[in-house]
């Protein structure tokens, strides 16, 4: 259960956020002193701390100097009915997370809370490889491992070992699934920006409207529904490593943002015209083939070499097949431990069925598959009537039920909606539904050869209502 501090001298909102936080499950705890806070923290170990800004006696930013000293990666929110760009730009420097200023609304609270908490994960939970063989079960603190014994996971050992320690830029790269984000925060684990903070950015999340914004920040009254100063990410990783993850999805105009950070460390927040310095490591991924997006003019050729300093590339799992029997094995302990089931082996025909399968999801898709098998067992061996392949992996529904496949689609979805409503609430697109049924069909057509008799009963809709929904968003065909 994770762990929240909240620090603050009106009891009132104190009470209010122990009860937000407890009906979400965390463990909370509250004080109203910047003294009886540093007592806490120096006790106790926390998985994000809410500090207010002005309290009597030792302020917040005072009391955020000496809660770095002692917690280093924990997230600190500063809350502030004070929101100066000063108060936030100090906080920042301090090393505060972000920011939210007083009153604030439960939606913007719980995007943020759960935004850090995340990072706090990604910080803590150490990622770490094992050059002579396959490696042992995690440390139940939370330690995750790369596992692999095949002669290009040893490579790919070697070279995080290489350039670990060196402030060089990183490219990762190799299909979905291959297990990117964990070399990278392996890189970030094993170098010497390690006790500053990590953060991960999905370029393909960001909506293109918004990316600049996200990166670089922006200041207030920049563009409609900018009410404050927003510090980016580049801010917030100061001396950390800031991981890049899908950048071949990047807009060319903010590459071109991020290429003059590679090259002088600085930027403009969106709207300012006030040059700030930066020191944060650039580790990059990609499923994609970047020197074919440079042809296709999709990526900048120039950033692109910037990024190739060195590169690291990761083998499919049907590459290094021979290293199935030990990743079944790391995930079985693995996912006992976490849910407390006697799981103690994996019967030998469930083990030959993994063998046979192409994983074309690579790792991410086997850890699916064990975790499900695990919850499914109801004894102390994991059977083949067990396994369950990711539906979206095959191509077709099989080997997965409907539950699973809502399963899928709510946890998709969850990921959606808090842009979907970022995007609302800054007033950056009209029309939500129009656009995500537009969306819809477009792929639906797409997947069925726009013949529309198939599309119609595919969406569980008339011809008729088909055509009118076609017209209605020029969605026609594609000429030979």
């Amino acid at each position: 259960m994770e762990k929240i501090l909240i620090v603050d001298d009106d009891e009132g909102l104190v009470h209010f956020l122990s009860r937000f936080f407890a009906r979400q499950e965390f463990d909370v705890r509250s004080c109203h002193s910047g003294t009886a806070a540093l007592e806490l923290v120096t006790a106790d170990s926390f998985d994000l701390i809410l500090l207010d800004y002005k309290m009597p006696g030792r302020n917040g930013l005072d009391l955020l100097r000496e809660i770095r000293k002692l917690q280093v990666k924990t997230p600190v929110i500063m809350m502030t009915a004070y929101g100066t760009m000063d108060t936030a730009i100090e906080a920042m420097k301090l090393g505060a997370y972000d920011y939210l200023l007083k009153p604030f609304d439960r939606n913007d609270l719980d995007r943020l809370v759960k935004d850090a908490l995340e990072v706090n994960r990604l910080m803590k939970e150490v990622v770490s490889f094992s050059p002579a063989g396959a490696g042992t079960p995690p440390d139940p603190r939370g330690a995750v491992k790369i596992i692999g014994r095949h002669k290009r996971m040893q490579e790919v050992y070697k070279l995080i070992g290489q350039v670990a320690a060196k402030d060089v830029t990183i490219l990762i790269t190799g299909d979905s699934g291959t297990g990117k984000e964990l070399v990278a925060r392996a890189i970030y684990h094993h170098s010497s920006r390690k006790e500053k903070p990590f953060l991960a950015v999905n370029c393909a999340a960001i909506p293109e409207t918004l990316f600049e914004s996200e990166l670089f920040g922006h200041e207030r009254g920049a563009f409609t529904g900018a009410d404050r100063t927003h510090i980016g990410k580049f801010e917030r990783c100061h001396g950390g490593t800031l991981f890049l993850d899908e950048i071949s999805e990047m807009p060319l105009s903010t590459q071109a943002k991020l290429l003059r950070v590679l090259q002088h460390g600085e930027f403009e927040r969106v709207g300012g015209s006030q040059t700030i310095k930066v020191d944060a490591r650039i580790i990059a991924a990609t499923n994609k083939n970047l020197e074919k997006e440079v042809q296709q003019n999709r990526f900048r050729e120039d950033l692109y070499w910037r990024l190739q300093i060195i590169s690291i590339h990761l083998p499919r799992l049907r590459d290094r097949a021979e290293d199935i029997p030990a990743l079944v094995d790391y995930f079985v302990n693995r996912f006992s431990a976490e849910y407390q089931t006697p799981i103690r082996r994996i019967e030998a025909a469930a083990l030959t069925r993994l063998q046979s399968h192409s994983w074309p999801g690579n790792v991410r898709e086997l850890e699916n598959t064990i975790r499900r098998a695990v919850l499914l067992s109801s004894g102390d061996v994991i059977l083949e009537e067990h396994l369950r392949f990711d539906a979206a992996c095959q191509g077709s529904p099989a080997g997965a039920t409907g539950d699973d496949l809502w399963d899928r689609i709510e946890r998709k979805l969850d990921e959606l909606v808090p842009d979907l409503l970022q995007m609302c609430a800054e007033r950056m697109h009209e029309g939500i539904i129009d656009a995500l049924e537009k969306k819809l069909l477009s792929k639906v057509l797409a997947q069925c050869g726009y013949n529309q008799v198939k599309a119609a009963k595919f969406l569980g809709i008339s011809r008729n209502t088909l055509r009118h929904r076609m017209k209605k968003f020029d969605l026609l065909p594609p000429s030979d």
